[in-house]
């Protein structure tokens, strides 16, 4: 059963401030200062409830083998996809209808459950893509 603590809320809080972008471990760790603030290896474990509760994704940063983490931002996880913009980062959310369209089409094209849970479409976000056509993407 997981509880609540003062670190893992300062963590939790830290995250929904910054919904634009995502952080390593160690990054998070050196911003949460002063007293209860988590230490790295708290830090480590409450990301990891946080990854698995679906609050918070975890991402490859770059060609890296490093992972940064970064709040979702939104009150329910299930029933939409996310976007992540590759250039500035945003992590955007689907509509619920078109989100429920695209995981039906691919099912019954490909028969193949999608975990919504788990995937993110990386791409770029309007203003990091202008001046794209629909001819280029």
């Amino acid at each position: 059963m997981a509880y609540h603590t003062v670190q893992k809320q300062r963590l939790y809080d830290f995250l929904q401030e910054h919904t634009d972008a995502a952080f390593t471990v160690e990054e998070i760790a050196s911003s949460l200062t002063g007293p209860h603030a988590p230490g790295k290896s708290t830090v480590y474990r409450l990301i990891t409830q946080l990854v698995e509760s679906g609050d918070v994704k975890r991402f490859v940063r770059g060609n890296s083998r490093q992972f940064v983490y970064q709040a979702v931002g939104c009150s329910h996880h299930d029933g939409h996809l996310h976007l992540k913009c590759v250039d500035c980062g945003q992590l955007l959310h689907l509509d619920d209808a078109v989100s429920s369209t695209v995981l039906k089409d691919v099912l019954s094209s490909c028969a193949f459950q999608v975990d919504e849970q788990q995937t993110v479409l990386f791409g770029h976000c309007a203003a990091c893509g202008k001046g794209q056509t629909e001819d280029t993407i």
